[in-house]
């Protein structure tokens, strides 16, 4: 992810930020600023004379990975989506990294709890921007992709009820769609980041993965997280709006709420005591648990 200031950083102290530049060709006198916070990545501000980017590192494993997100940006910007470009790509002691745009704005997120009136606008943009995406011809590199269906783990219930749903044709997936990756540069939508879960599949369980992580993302108690929760209610709205206006109805989504919530409980599991995670605790994962209970108690009715 590549944002302001709250992008993914792991391990960072092991890395040597201005070898892996010189690694990519960026050669000569930078300044380097790692930007904290997250779980999967590496992330450093980069800044030489006027200009600003972004230096992304990743795990070794995940080199094919790097080589999904930057054909993802591509496809995207060559669309004309507001992606940020991949300026080098290359590895670092068997580490995929990239040089990035650094965007301007900051996460819808942020942007929110001071500018709640932007709510529904900002959502809007968001829906009819995902509808964009899921218009996208998929890049060749997707074409040896873990299915999207897996990622939830396995469920041989919830398979056989994707199974019964009438398929749809693939679509470029983000599948971390939300907003702390998407970013507003006050009332315009600036950029969409971390396209490290991208992959071909069902729009709809793209769909899903967003309401999934709308619905269910902690917030503060008392009077702060009841305004929070408005304001995201108000988002999600608008969200919807935008992308039907562009994509047409989003149809039956039952399974593709199960399967979010199967996802999110098997991504995060790991996570939980994770010094980089405080926020995930085992209350909010019994939270993604019921969600995915309660989804998956359906899966009856739509055999009728």
């Amino acid at each position: 992810m590549v944002s302001s200031d709250k992008v993914i950083n792991v391990s960072a102290g092991e890395l040597d930020p201005i070898a892996i530049l010189d690694a990519l060709g960026f050669l000569g006198p930078a300044r380097t600023t790692p930007v904290t916070g997250g779980l999967d990545a590496a992330i450093w501000k980069v800044e030489r004379g006027t200009e600003t980017y972004a230096l992304r590192v990743l795990r070794p494993e995940q080199a094919p990975v790097a080589t999904r997100e930057a054909a993802a940006m591509a496809a995207a910007a060559a669309a004309g989506l507001p992606v940020p470009r991949v300026h080098a790509a290359g590895s670092w002691r068997d580490r995929p990294a990239m040089l990035l745009d650094w965007c301007p704005g900051r996460p819808v997120a942020d942007e929110l709890p001071t500018h709640p009136w932007r709510a529904w606008t900002l959502g809007f943009q968001m829906g009819r921007t995902q509808a964009a995406i899921h218009d996208l011809a998929v890049p060749d590199a997707f074409a040896e992709t873990t299915s999207w269906r897996n990622l939830s783990g396995e469920n041989a219930r919830l398979q056989a009820w994707l199974d019964r749903v009438p398929a749809r044709a693939p679509a470029l997936l983000h599948l971390d769609y939300h907003p702390l990756n998407v970013l507003a540069d006050g009332a315009r939508l600036s950029a969409v980041l971390d396209w490290a879960n991208a992959r071909p599949g069902d729009p709809r369980a793209d769909l899903a993965r967003t309401v999934s992580i709308l619905r269910l993302a902690p917030l503060p108690v008392g009077p702060v997280g009841a305004a929070a929760r408005g304001t995201i209610r108000l988002l999600e709205a608008g969200w919807r709006r935008g992308y039907e206006q562009t994509a047409g109805p989003m149809g039956d989504m039952r399974p593709f709420y199960a399967w979010a919530g199967a996802m999110m409980e098997r991504d995060l599991a790991q996570h939980v005591g994770h010094p980089g995670a405080a926020w995930l605790t085992e209350a909010h994962m019994d939270r993604i648990r019921r969600w995915r209970a309660r989804w998956m108690a359906r899966a009856d009715e739509a055999k009728d």
